[in-house]
Order: structure tokens, then sequence, then C-alpha cells
């Protein structure tokens, strides 16, 4: 029931992940200045509570995900003969 348990929460985790990655992307696309966003997430902390290493790994992996994606995009873009 444990195991069942924490893979039900890893799920939700991912999917919430996946969907801010997501969300996140299309603000990009629509001109928002990710730089602001990246150092808040950065800046984030979780003072004296168990799950701040875990969070803190996991912020990093996400603003990474998101420059990959932008980087991947502008790739895309310069491939085409479009501006980034």
């Amino acid at each position: 029931m444990e195991e069942v348990r924490l893979l039900q929460v890893e799920g939700q985790i991912q999917a919430l992940a996946r969907s801010w990655l997501y969300l996140a992307a299309q603000l990009e696309l629509q001109g928002v200045d990710p730089a602001p966003l990246e150092r808040s997430m950065l800046g984030t902390s979780w003072p004296d509570a168990q799950v701040e290493p875990h969070a803190q790994a996991m912020m990093q992996a996400l603003v990474e995900q998101l420059a990959g994606a932008r980087e991947g995009r502008r790739s895309q873009c310069q491939s085409a003969g479009l501006d980034a």
C-alpha cells in the first residue's frame, strides 16, 4: 500500500512539473523574460524543512529544463532561418 501511495505522489509531482514547464514555455513564447522567474526559483528556500534539498534540486532541474527547451527553440528557429 505504501508503494502505491508513493507512486501516486510521484505521478502527481511529475504531472505538476510538466504542466508548469508547459506554462512557463508558453509565457516565454509570448515574450515574457524568464530571468526573474529563474532567479526567484533558484533563490527559494524551505528553512528547517526536511524536503529542502530535494525541493531545491527540483527547482534547479526545472530551470535547466526550461533553458534546454529555450535553446532547442532557438536552434529550430536558426535552422529554419527565423529570428529567435
